[in-house]
C-alpha cells in the first residue's frame, strides 16, 4: 500500500519500478541474441545477490528478533528494497564479469596468435633454413647429387615462402564481412585436392557467413589434417543451417582426434610443446573461428566429425545464440512504449481499468495503474517480436499491414488469455472481487488497439521479422 508522505510513496512506486524493469531485462535477456555464456553470467549474478541479501536479511531479523522488525508495511518496503538492490547488483557485476571473459578472450587469442606465430618461424623457417644451407654447401664441389640437392633447395624455399604468407594470414586483423559459404568450401576443397565429398544443401547455396576471405584457410587446414595427419581416405562436408549460424561438419573415416587435438579445437587450448602432428593445421583453424566470433565441435568416437558453427551475416557480431537482435529488442520496446500510451490513453479517459491494472500489484492506483501497464505492454511486445520471428508468420508481417494484421490477432489473443483468464484469477489470488471470465466490450477494443500500433509501430521503426 502506499501510505504517508510523497517520500514514501515515490520509494514504494521506486521499487515497483525498479523491479519490474528486472523483470523486463529478465524477460530480453530470454529472447534476446545473447550467447549463452553471456545470460548464464547475469543471470547467475543475480540470484546470488537476491540470495546474499535474503541471507543477511534471514540473520538479521534473527538476531534482532521479531520485535525490532518494525511495522508491516515498512518492514516490507525495506525487505523489497533491499532484495532489489541485490538482485540489480548482481546482475550489473554478472555482467562485468561477462565483459571480463570477453576481454579475457580476446587477450588469451592475442597471446596464442603471437606464439602460433613464433612456433612457425622457429619450426618451419629454422629447418628450411637449414636444409638449404646444408644443400647449398654440396653444390660447391662436383657432387652426383646436384640435382637432388636443387630440388631440396627449391622446397625449403617454397616452405618458407607458405610459411611467410600463413604467418600473414594469421597476423592479419579480422574484417566483418559477409562471405558466401558454399563457394568458400568448394574452393578450399579444390585448393587441398582431395577427394571429398561435398554436400552444401539447397538452403546453403546462397548463404553467407560473418567472416572475411581467410574462412577457406579453416577449412583447407581441416581437410588437410585428417589426410595428412590422421591418414583419412574418404571426407564428406555436410553443411546445416540455422537460425541465426551456419554449421559445417567434416567427417572422415581417419584416427581419432586426440584429447589434445580436441582441445585446440573446442577450446583454442595451445599445446605446451611444438608438435607438428599436433599440429599447425588445428591451431591456425581454432585462431581464425575464433576471430570469426565461430566455434568449433568435435564428436565421434569411431568417425570424426568436426563441425564447424559461423554466425550467419543477419546477426550481430556478439550474437550467438538463437534469439532478437539487440537493435530488435529496442525497436520493440519503443513500439510496447507508444502501445501502450495509447491503450492506456484510452482506458484513462472510458473506463477505470488502470486502477484495476494496479490492484495486481497491491495498489489500487491511477498512477501505479499507469506504471504496471506500461510494463506489461513492453514484456508483451518483446514476446510478439520473438514469437511472430521464430513463427511462418514472419515474411508476411514485415510490411506495415502485415505488421498490424498479425499485431491485430496477438492484442485479441491477450485480451482472451491474459485479461479475460489471468488477471481475474490474479485479482482474487489478491483478495479483489472478478468475474471469470472477465471479457468486456473495452477491453477487446483497447486490446485491439493496442496490437495495431505495436505491429503497426515497430515496422514503421523500421523493424523486421527475420
Amino acid at each position: 500500500m502506499i501510505s504517508g508522505g510523497p517520500l514514501a510513496a515515490a520509494a514504494t512506486v521506486g521499487s515497483l519500478v525498479v523491479g519490474l524493469a528486472l523483470t523486463v531485462a529478465g524477460v530480453a535477456l530470454a529472447v534476446g541474441a545473447s550467447s549463452t555464456a553471456y545470460v548464464a553470467d547475469v543471470s547467475r549474478g543475480c540470484l546470488l545477490g537476491f540470495g546474499a541479501m535474503t541471507a543477511a536479511l534471514a540473520v538479521t531479523a534473527a538476531a534482532a528478533g521479531p520485535q525490532m522488525v518494525g511495522p508491516a508495511s515498512g518492514t516490507q518496503l525495506l525487505v523489497a528494497n533491499v532484495l532489489l538492490a541485490g538482485a540489480v547488483g548482481g546482475m550489473i557485476n554478472g555482467h562485468r564479469k561477462a565483459s571480463l571473459r570477453r576481454r579475457r578472450t580476446t587477450i588469451m587469442r592475442g597471446a596464442n596468435r603471437a606464439r602460433f606465430i613464433n612456433r612457425l618461424l622457429r619450426h618451419e623457417v629454422l629447418n628450411a633454413a637449414t636444409i638449404i644451407d646444408g644443400h647449398a654447401e654440396l653444390l660447391r664441389g662436383d657432387s652426383a647429387d646436384q640435382d637432388r640437392s636443387v630440388d631440396a633447395i627449391r622446397r625449403g624455399a617454397a616452405r618458407i615462402e607458405s610459411t611467410v604468407n600463413g604467418v600473414g594470414t594469421i597476423a592479419d586483423d579480422p574484417a566483418d564481412e559477409a562471405v558466401p559459404l558454399a563457394a568458400t568450401i568448394d574452393r578450399a576443397v579444390d585448393s587441398v585436392g582431395v577427394e571429398a565429398d561435398v554436400d552444401a544443401g539447397d538452403a546453403a547455396e546462397s548463404l553467407s557467413v560473418r567472416a572475411d576471405d581467410r574462412l577457406s584457410v579453416v577449412f583447407e587446414r581441416l581437410i588437410e589434417h585428417a589426410v595428412d595427419a590422421r591418414n583419412a581416405e574418404r571426407v564428406r562436408i555436410e553443411t546445416a543451417v540455422e537460425r541465426h549460424a551456419a554449421c559445417v561438419t567434416i567427417a572422415d573415416d581417419g584416427n581419432v582426434l586426440s584429447d589434445r587435438q580436441r582441445d585446440v579445437l573446442e577450446r583454442g587450448s595451445f599445446p605446451e610443446y611444438d608438435d607438428p602432428t599436433n599440429g599447425f593445421a588445428l591451431q591456425a583453424a581454432s585462431l581464425l573461428i575464433g576471430e570469426y566470433d565461430g566455434s568449433i565441435r568435435v564428436d565421434g568416437s569411431d568417425a570424426p566429425r568436426v563441425t564447424v558453427r559461423l554466425p550467419r551475416t543477419s546477426v550481430d557480431a556478439a550474437a550467438a545464440t538463437v534469439g532478437v537482435e539487440y537493435s530488435a529488442l529496442r525497436r520493440a520496446v519503443a513500439a510496447g512504449l507508444g502501445a501502450g500510451l495509447v491503450m492506456g490513453g484510452l482506458y484513462w479517459t472510458t473506463s477505470d481499468s488502470l486502477p484495476v491494472i494496479g490492484a495486481l500489484y497491491g495498489v489500487e492506483s491511477v498512477a501505479v495503474g499507469w506504471v504496471t501497464h506500461m510494463f506489461h505492454s513492453v514484456v508483451f511486445a518483446l514476446l510478439f517480436v520473438a514469437g511472430t520471428s521464430r513463427s511462418g508468420l514472419g515474411s508476411r508481417a514485415n510490411s506495415p499491414l502485415g505488421g498490424s494484421i498479425v499485431g491485430l490477432a496477438w492484442g485479441v489473443t491477450l485480451w482472451l488469455v491474459a485479461a479475460g483468464l489471468l488477471m481475474p484469477i490474479w485479482l482474487r489470488a489478491v483478495g479483489v472481487p472478478a468475474t471469470l471470465p472477465n471479457l468486456p466490450q473495452i477491453g477487446l477494443l483497447g486490446h485491439g488497439l493496442w496490437g495495431v500500433t505495436l505491429g503497426l509501430g515497430y515496422v514503421l521503426f523500421g523493424g523486421r521479422f527475420d
